[in-house]
């Protein structure tokens, strides 16, 4: 009986802890972009200064280049929680600035910032419903 009872409690602990948190790779949404028709690729160079290239939360986001010009930063955090706390890190870090026309995206553990500012691409939106459904 008491066997029983601690393994309910680490169950319910691991519920309320996320441990059972479905997480998304880099791979699995490489692959969802290509899908839409959006290749994404490896930028040649980067402004180092650029916001959309800032380590939030401890974790520094993987670059990409979509439509020529088109920056699209990536996130992955280890759960959902670490990519909430990326969006308020974000929001901290560029209160005062004059931020360019963005998009940012929380779905489970991935955070993705989507300088938009020359155009916005509708297919972005169904990458990130697509994502969406891994996690549901």
């Amino acid at each position: 009986m008491r066997l029983r009872m601690i393994i309910v409690i680490i169950a319910c602990i691991a519920v309320i802890t996320g441990c059972n948190e479905k997480t998304i790779s880099i791979v699995q949404i490489k692959d969802l972009f290509e899908k839409q028709g959006i290749p994404l690729e490896e930028p040649t160079e980067l402004n180092k200064e650029s916001v959309f290239l800032m380590t939030l939360n401890g974790v520094a986001p993987e670059p990409f280049i979509i439509n020529d010009d088109q920056l699209i930063s990536i996130y992955i955090y280890s759960s959902g929680s670490g990519a909430k706390k990326g969006i308020r890190d974000f929001e901290d870090k560029t209160a005062a600035a004059d931020v360019a026309a963005h998009e940012k995206y929380q779905v489970g553990n991935v955070l993705i910032i989507y300088d938009n500012e020359s155009f916005k691409d509708v297919r972005v939106e169904q990458v990130i419903k697509e994502i969406q459904s891994l996690v549901s």
